[in-house]
């Protein structure tokens, strides 16, 4: 989606880094306090993480192999994958 498709204002649950509306209810597992991406599940983060990680290695081969190993559970993981701010 493009920027000037975007709703003004911006909803409160607007995720910066997917131009979207994800609702943050009790039952969301985990969101993002810079670019309020919401990740539903811990499966989902750790899913998200590995697959930047991944984009990463792709993108970048000579440095792929000092890249940490894909997470397993969300407890190795620090950074929201999106925008790389910390939870």
């Amino acid at each position: 989606m493009d920027e000037s498709s975007w709703p003004d204002p911006l909803p409160d649950d607007w995720c910066w880094s997917h131009g979207r509306v994800e609702p943050d209810d009790e039952n969301t597992y985990r969101a993002c306090m810079e670019c309020s991406h919401v990740f539903q599940t811990e499966a989902d983060l750790v899913r998200d993480h590995n697959a930047a990680l991944a984009n990463y290695r792709r993108q970048n081969p000579a440095n792929a192999p000092h890249v940490m190993a894909d997470a397993t559970s969300a407890e190795e993981i620090w950074t929201c994958p999106h925008c790389i701010h910390d939870f």
